[in-house]
């Protein structure tokens, strides 16, 4: 039920880029096995279609962040929804230059074009009304 809230509070609209020399191989720290999985499965959906891809994230990233709360930067967001929505978008960053072997710049060229964001919010809005469905189911 926590992951499903937290679904809930992800919005990838007017998010800001992260810095442009925050590339992955800059981390110093390898990709964990759950982000790297997450990965696969979103490349794997995105061979269909990217709303399938969106939904992969929406749905992995609720469950990372219910059993990893420590990702959330409190320290940089008003609230925890903006928090994830700023751990969305890293993590979009992220994908694109693990699939792609873009650089961070175009990968978050593409994060903030229009046809993307639109994609993002009709993902969302999806998303969104299946938690509903099944938190109406199970009560």
């Amino acid at each position: 039920k926590r992951a499903k809230a937290k679904a809930k509070q992800i919005n990838i609209h007017g998010r800001k880029p992260a810095a442009l020399d925050d590339d992955l191989e800059d981390i110093g720290e390898p990709i964990p096995e759950y982000t790297l999985a997450m990965f696969s499965k979103m490349r794997d959906a995105e061979a269909n279609s990217r709303s399938d891809m969106l939904q992969i994230l929406l749905s992995d990233l609720a469950g990372i962040i219910s059993d990893h709360p420590e990702l959330l930067d409190m320290e940089n967001a008003d609230n925890e929804a903006m928090a994830a929505t700023h751990l969305a978008a890293d993590m979009l960053i992220d994908y694109r230059m693990w699939a792609d072997g873009m650089d961070r710049e175009t990968a978050q060229a593409w994060l903030t074009d229009p046809q993307f964001i639109s994609d993002f919010g009709a993902a969302l809005d999806s998303y969104r009304q299946a938690l509903d469905a099944q938190e109406a189911k199970s009560e």
